[in-house]
Order: C-alpha cells, then sequence, then structure tokens
C-alpha cells in the first residue's frame, strides 16, 4: 500500500501489470533511455530527503537457512573473518556452497537451546512461564 502510494497510485484506479512495467523498462533500454529516468528518479528522491544507497536493506524479512554443519574449527575460522574460499581451498564446490556471512537471531524467543534439566522444567510448568 504504501509503495503504491509512493508512486501516486490508489486502489480504486487501474495500476500496470508486472508484465506492462518489464516492458516498458525493456523499451527504455533499447532506447538509451533508463540510466536518464533513474537519474531523475534519484534526484526528486533527494529533494523529497530521502538517500538512497547502494547495498541497503529494504526489507529484513527472516528466513530459514539450510543447516551448515561446520566443524568447531570451521566454525572458529568463519568467526574469525575468513571467507569461505580461504577455509576450503582444495574443495572450490564446497566453498561456493557454504554462506559465511550467515549468524544467528532470535525470533520470538526461539532458536535457543536449552539443557534436558530446563526442557523439563518448562514441560512440567508451564503456568510458570511468559
Amino acid at each position: 500500500m504504501t509503495g503504491l502510494r509512493f508512486l501516486g497510485f490508489d486502489l480504486g484506479a487501474s495500476t500496470p501489470d508486472a508484465n506492462t512495467i518489464r516492458l516498458f523498462c525493456e523499451k527504455l533500454t533499447q532506447a538509451g533511455a533508463l540510466e536518464v529516468v533513474f537519474a531523475d528518479f534519484d534526484w526528486q528522491l533527494k529533494e523529497r530527503g530521502y538517500l538512497a544507497m547502494g547495498g541497503q536493506i529494504v526489507d529484513a524479512t527472516l528466513v530459514a537457512a539450510p543447516k551448515q554443519r561446520n566443524t568447531a574449527p570451521e566454525k572458529e575460522a568463519i568467526k574469525a573473518g575468513k571467507t569461505a574460499n580461504e577455509i576450503w581451498p582444495d574443495e572450490p564446490a564446497r566453498a561456493a556452497q557454504k554462506d559465511t556471512d550467515a549468524r544467528w537471531t532470535l525470533k520470538l524467543r526461539k532458536g535457543k537451546a536449552l539443557s534436558e534439566r530446563q526442557a523439563g522444567y518448562r514441560h512440567r510448568h508451564p503456568e510458570l512461564l511468559l
């Protein structure tokens, strides 16, 4: 809804579909005008007090990632900031599949490891937990 309002559309007006927008972008590219349009768009954003930066996160949605299954030395190397190619120099296929920038986070208090004693206590006394 916010994106529609930003572009000047409302729910009652007809809006272009994805295919129409794609064809329009292709025609702008063929005419060599796409860079000019984006430069003008950036200028208009700056005039309104917005500053778009490269690599800026717009939507930080949490998604499930596959388990890495790294060994303890590999985990330490990742925490030290080494790249996948530095950790696995002889295994380029393995290095290509590893995401060394990924980090754990908590969402709604999930993902936290519990000892067996804590898990048993939570199971027996759920009324005490918030």
